[in-house]
């Protein structure tokens, strides 16, 4: 099915563009439609090369934007199919594969969604679509095939300009930007250092750092030390459990009944007598409690 009937069927608001003339590339398509480069939506076949979690052959529908190519070392090794291959696949010549011609796999990058609008070829040399990108997810979504959202282009400057600018100096940036960390990165609402320091730990591993992993590890760490030994023996068990370690609960109850003066105090609302618990707390798991955790548990429990 053409990518305008598809839009129709589904309900979906769009502009079709009539071209002057037929486009080769990209760059072409952009002029014709009167958009820019970024903003239209290139379709690649590809074919995956065996990797962790991947077979032989694998077929994967690639959507990247006009002005990006695919990085190996964000994606994997691939190769595309054969234009012969690709229109069998299809239904569509080479130059003309859109969006919705599949319904294998499809990975898309994430810098497509982030423009307003975006643009593709219905299935023809001389007719394109033009959409508002919340109508193109809606489309995605409205799809039979399963979808990804990643970063899968070749890191650029603006992708590292684009994260110093969220206060990560250089070499943070560079780190995220080229490891395909970008989208899931600024997902995640913590420190950035706890952020970073995940990331780091997890590739040093060989572990795939996905935003729900980070997200545990953080939330269950009291410290960055705590971190990298939870991501040790998740390298060792796949389970997100610290061997030898403490429930900072259990130590707060600990440190109150042997100092029944200081939950005395904290009773009356002597404020100060939080920071002599923490040095307690402290002393008992080694430096190894987050101070903050350890406000929150005297104010929620005492």
């Amino acid at each position: 099915m053409k990518a305008h009937r598809f839009l129709e069927d589904k309900g979906l608001d769009f502009e079709l563009v009539e071209q002057d003339n037929p486009t080769k590339s990209c760059d072409d398509a952009a002029r014709e439609r009167g958009v820019e480069t970024s903003q239209i939506v290139k379709s690649l076949i590809v074919e995956r090369h065996e990797e962790k979690g991947v077979n032989e052959g694998d077929l994967i529908h690639v959507l990247l934007p006009g002005d990006r190519e695919i990085s190996e070392k964000k994606f994997g090794e691939h190769h595309l199919i054969s234009p012969e291959k690709s229109e069998e696949l299809t239904g569509f010549e080479s130059g003309t594969v859109h969006p919705f011609s599949t319904e294998i796999k499809h990975i898309i990058d994430y810098r497509i969604l982030e423009n307003d609008n975006v643009s593709f070829t219905v299935g023809e040399k001389l007719r394109g679509v033009i959409i508002d990108s919340e109508d193109f997810r809606e489309g995605l979504n409205k799809s039979s095939f399963e979808y990804e959202i990643k970063d899968i282009s070749l890191t650029c400057e603006s992708d590292i300009e684009e994260l110093k600018k969220k206060g990560l100096d250089e070499e943070d940036a560079r780190f995220l930007a080229e490891r395909g960390l970008t989208l899931i990165y600024r997902d995640l609402d913590f420190e950035d250092e706890e952020k970073l320091k995940g990331f780091q730990e997890l590739l040093r591993h060989d572990i795939d750092p996905t935003r729900e992993l980070i997200t545990e590890l953080i939330e269950t760490s009291e410290n960055l030390n705590h971190m990298q030994k939870l991501i040790e023996n998740y390298a060792e068990t796949g389970k997100i459990e610290d061997s030898g370690g403490f429930e900072l609960e259990k130590v707060v109850d600990e440190v109150l009944e042997e100092h029944p003066e200081a939950l005395e105090d904290l009773k009356s609302g002597k404020d100060s007598v939080e920071n002599f618990v923490i040095g307690q707390v402290m002393q008992k798991t080694s430096g190894k409690a987050n101070p903050d955790n350890v406000k929150e548990i005297l104010k929620d429990e005492y």
